[in-house]
């Protein structure tokens, strides 16, 4: 095996590193030779954080599996305002952030689905605001001050869950017979950051008590935090293959080598300009989006824990957990699509370039990074067929979009969210002479989804009563080198203000995923004290669990005056109205949004005021309306039995433990599947071409009822130009699972520590991949034809996306070896080297597929599923360090390597695909962090940064996110004893996330973003 990499900045860190652990350990050897007191030297008294990361150091040194601790630095003070923040400290951690906070964790190169998080060594049923279940645990929910300490075990134990290959993250609460009576805090905290200018309040309490005897105890704990937090950020969709001849020219990367992606311009063509330049053999995205997410989260969190011990060896505990987020937002995009582009060499207004003034391209020519256009001064433009013959034109592809600039496109969306958490359990906890028992039953259940979603687009442009139109802007440009920039004609935001404007109806809706899952569980864990040399005590027990997810869809709508509320074909959008698409100012904010701090520009920024807007509609159609849709939903349940045997073993020098977990999982998934006919779009006048809409936006004669205005054309009412089938499609399977674990730990001396693990580990797959919705969507040619007139992109034929059922487990081999070398008391110098060998794991896959729909066989073009990957291996080493000296400085560090390979992408038939990196992976990862700690002060810098991680396929290539680093400044000072005031400062540098398209180049942009630099200040009690 051969591991390389740069290593000259993380060579001197760690030079520097172990000249002051030398020197450490040459003071803390003169000391023991020349102290004779009767108490060890090392041996020091330490609070607050020190005290923290040594008691994390002490239980790591201790186990006998490979693992992580972070301990509590006092009662209601956890390390870092997040726990998934406080994870990525150690080695190995990497997280995904949400609006600045930590959201899902990720170990050792694997996907975050693969880390198992359990709440005092359960599972927590965890819920999304508004998305798909998932198995990875959403951070957001939990408060860390209710967390005594959080355990990451990176080598299993059979007596522990299986399911995470990755690893399995234990959070610890406390309890009311663990702790002095009377104890507990209460802490008040403001947080501010520079994205939106705002201080917001977060309390917390915990009270524990228990009675002289100790017998009897009630512990209760509240949190309430509320915060305010905007993002800002850019993005990119459906890059595609431009070119004349995609069998002599496909598509190639910046090497002119051919490139892996699978979207290609339909029309196999390129296109030109106003000014006769003809552009050919590139990529480019079909649209470049700012946005900007204002969103106020408000966490709240609950646990009450009552024990009592009716005889001195029972103990009985009865816990309550509750967690509850609510995340109300809003987020104001800006688009610019590939609208006023002339793509189609078979129509008339090809050759004049519609309204595209030129491109701008990276150096090798083969990526568009920028993009003008312009209505020119004095130029005769044709707005409908009608138009260009008069002008002596060819016909095809004439309309609104060859005359107006319609970006950008004001669009976003407006939601009300909530997710739910809740956990009730009961422990029965007796320990004997030679064996003790434990007895746990529990209940696991989360919701989640909001009750509104809507999304309305503006474009910036208005018909008149005439037929002809009215410009609101007349130049857009982007750009993505550098921070992506957008530029607009001055007059945009003074036109706006006038009225110019029209709603895309269209595009006007509603779409929301509620989901639930829960879990109940019984377990009987027993452990015999053996009096044997060499067997310390063997644990055995069994444990069952019923448990499972729902996910659903719906929608909110309105409905046209006098029309019966529950006909969703009478919404206002679908043709009832003819007014509905008239653009009033009052539906923007009065002016550009403002304190755009990072990550994107734009000359202005025009935004929907969507409780304006939805006030209107309250107010002109009544109350809104809500809508399930009952075929449009997946379920999975799962019933696992399982059964385990562990030996733990303790010798002068060796100790660990060898078990053997059998596990039985019987699987039920199904879902609805839906097939769509998109037939029609625009409603054909007498002549057989799509018939222009009346003088002041009322449909054509003629037109069906419940017929619309688009763009300027009728748009036929969806029940004609619409048609959709739902079918059940389902899973059962069962099948077991033997897991062996090993984990050894060897005192090579009294400071050094040998340690060796290896096991098999499982993990199901993801809710999603084996059980989401499939739909298959056929685009007539007449329906085709009517899109491209107003931008659209589709393309004759059948298209999908689907689950894939017959998905396998996700199951790896994995090995660690390392050395451990605790030099003094709190301090240790380690090296681990780790390798899975993942057998079976999921990426996302899109290829053509031949499918039966309706008795035929069809080609479906560009499926999306999820195929099954082979043979992955994930292997690195993780360097770590820690020493502080005895005035109080201190340091931790670690970096991690993680190499993984190419592995096969294979079907369930066995045909191998093509290959994939493990979606997930980080190579490179560095955290530091120097510490300075008195009896009454503390400041504390930690630097945290991770290398590109590779995530799955979009267009056929995989997403690269760039490197990314964070600074973050804590200060801490004691009053009293009892009272102390805290300050911290996340992301002090203002650092800003990006990724990009394929692993050849970074030009090929696909997003980025800024959460903002926040700054948290407050006071804790603690008595």
């Amino acid at each position: 095996m051969t591991l390389r990499t740069n290593l000259a900045p993380i060579t001197m860190a760690v030079s520097a590193a172990l000249l002051t652990l030398a020197n450490a350990q040459a003071q803390t050897t003169q000391a023991a030779q020349t102290g004779q007191a009767a108490q060890d030297p090392n041996t020091v008294v330490v609070t607050g954080y020190r005290y923290a990361i040594e008691k994390s150091l002490d239980q790591k040194r201790d186990s006998n599996s490979i693992i992580e601790v972070v301990t509590a630095e006092d009662i209601g003070k956890f390390p870092d305002k997040n726990v998934a923040d406080a994870l990525q400290r150690v080695p190995g951690v990497i997280i995904d952030r949400s609006g600045g906070e930590g959201k899902n964790v990720s170990v050792r190169g694997l996907s975050s689905e693969l880390t198992l998080t359990q709440l005092n060594g359960n599972y927590i049923a965890t819920a999304e605001s508004n998305g798909d279940p998932t198995r990875s645990f959403n951070y957001m929910l939990m408060p860390s001050n209710m967390l005594s300490s959080a355990e990451l075990f990176k080598s299993p134990e059979a007596r522990i869950d299986e399911g995470g290959i990755g690893g399995t993250v234990i959070l610890h609460t406390r309890r009311p017979l663990d702790v002095k009576s009377g104890s507990g805090f209460v802490s008040a905290e403001g947080t501010w950051a520079d994205t939106t200018k705002k201080t917001d309040g977060q309390f917390a309490g915990q009270y524990a008590w228990h009675d002289e005897s100790n017998r009897f105890g009630v512990l209760v704990g509240l949190t309430s935090q509320k915060r305010t937090t905007r993002t800002m950020g850019a993005s990119t969709e459906n890059w595609q293959w431009y070119g004349d001849d995609y069998k002599g020219h496909p598509a190639t990367d910046v090497n002119g080598k051919e490139s892996n992606l699978d979207s290609y311009w339909w029309g196999q063509s390129g296109f030109h300009d106003q000014n006769g330049k003809y552009y050919t053999n590139f990529m480019m995205p079909t649209s470049v989006n700012l946005n900007v997410k204002n969103e106020e989260r408000e966490r709240k969190g609950g646990q009450m824990t009552l024990q009592f011990k009716p005889v001195r060896n029972l103990t009985l505990t009865a816990n309550y957990f509750r967690f509850d987020l609510k995340q109300n937002s809003q987020t104001n995009i800006l688009k610019i699509p590939e609208w006023n582009l002339a793509r189609y060499d078979g129509d008339g207004n090809w050759p004049g370039g519609r309204m595209l003034d030129g491109l701008t391209f990276d150096p090798s020519k083969t990526i568009v990074t920028g993009a003008q256009y312009s209505a020119h001064p004095g130029k005769t433009y044709y707005c409908s067929e009608a138009q260009a013959a008069a002008g002596g034109q060819q016909p095809g592809g004439w309309g609104p979009d060859d005359c107006t600039i319609p970006t950008p496109q004001i669009t976003g969306s407006y939601n009300r969210e909530k997710a739910l958490s809740q956990t009730a359990d009961f422990e029965a906890d007796w320990h004997g002479q030679s064996l003790d028992a434990t007895f746990k039953l529990g209940r696991t259940w989360a919701s989640g989804g909001p009750e509104m979603q809507m999304t309305m687009p503006i474009k910036p442009r208005m018909q008149n009563a005439d037929g002809s139109w009215t410009l609101g802007n007349t130049a857009s440009a982007w750009n993505t080198v550098g921070t992506p920039t957008m530029t607009f004609s001055p007059q945009l935001m003074d036109n706006l203000a006038k009225g110019i404007g029209e709603i895309d109806l269209g595009s006007t809706s509603s779409s929301w995923t509620k989901n639930s899952t829960q879990q109940k569980y019984g377990q009987a864990d027993f452990t015999w004290h053996t009096d044997t040399s060499w067997l310390d005590s063997l644990n055995f027990g069994a444990k069952y669990r019923d448990g499972g997810t729902h996910r659903a869809t719906g929608n909110n709508y309105w409905v046209c005056k006098g029309a019966d509320p529950s006909n969703y074909d009478m919404r206002f959008q679908n043709g009832c109205d003819p007014t509905a698409n008239k653009f009033q100012p009052q539906f923007l904010n009065s002016g550009s949004l403002g304190n755009l701090v990072g990550g994107i520009s734009a000359s202005a920024f025009p935004a929907i005021n969507y409780p304006a807007y939805i006030s209107y509609l309250n107010q002109t159609y009544g109350g809104m309306q809500t809508r399930n849709e009952d075929n449009f939903v997946y379920n999975v349940s799962e019933k696992i039995s399982a059964a385990y045997v562990q030996g733990n073993i303790k010798m002068d020098r060796l100790r660990g433990n060898v078990g053997l977990r059998f596990v039985k999982t019987k699987q039920h998934a199904d879902s609805t599947d839906q097939v769509d006919y998109y037939n029609d779009y625009f409603f054909n006048g007498a002549n057989g071409s799509p018939a222009p809409c009346q003088a002041g936006g009322a449909p054509a004669v003629g037109a069906p009822a419940g017929s619309g205005c688009t763009s300027g054309f009728t748009r036929l009412p969806e029940s004609l130009s619409h048609t959709s089938s739902f079918v059940v499609s389902s899973l059962d399977r069962t099948y077991n699972d033997v897991l062996p674990s090993l984990n050894l730990a060897y005192d090579l001396n009294q400071d050094l520590v040998l340690r060796a693990a290896a096991s098999k580990v499982v993990a199901r797959p993801s809710y999603g991949d084996i059980a989401s919705p499939g739909g298959l969507q056929y685009f007539s040619q007449e329906y085709v034809n009517d899109r491209r007139l107003i931008g659209g992109g589709d393309k004759q034929g059948w298209f999908g996306a689907g689950s894939n059922k017959q998905l396998e487990p996700y199951k790896a081999n994995q090995f660690d070896v390392g050395v451990e070398w605790y030099f003094h008391r709190g301090s240790v110098l380690g090296l681990d080297y780790f390798r899975k060998n993942v057998s079976n794991f999921s990426v996302p896959v899109v290829r053509d597929v031949t499918m039966d729909v309706a008795g035929k066989s069809v080609v479906v073009q560009s499926y999306s599923t999820t195929a099954g990957g082979r043979n992955g291996v994930s292997q690195g080493v993780e360097l770590y360090a820690q020493h502080t000296l005895s005035n109080g400085l201190g340091f931790q560090f670690n970096y991690t390597y993680n190499k993984t390979n190419q592995a096969a992408i294979t079907l369930g038939d066995g045909t191998e695909i093509g290959k994939s990196p493990l979606v997930g992976s980080a190579k490179n990862q560095a955290n530091l962090t120097v510490f300075y700690e008195t009896a009454d002060f503390l400041a504390r810098a930690s630097y945290n940064r991770r290398g590109v991680v590779v995530d799955g396929l979009v267009n056929g290539l995989n997403v690269y996110e760039e490197p990314y680093s964070q600074i973050d400044l804590n200060v801490a000072y004691n009053i009293t004893k009892e009272l102390s005031l805290t300050a911290s400062v996340l992301n002090l540098t203002k650092q800003e996330t990006r990724s990009h398209l394929g692993d050849d180049t970074k030009d090929r942009f696909y997003s980025n973003g800024y959460a903002g630099r926040v700054a948290y200040f407050g006071l804790n009690y603690k008595f």
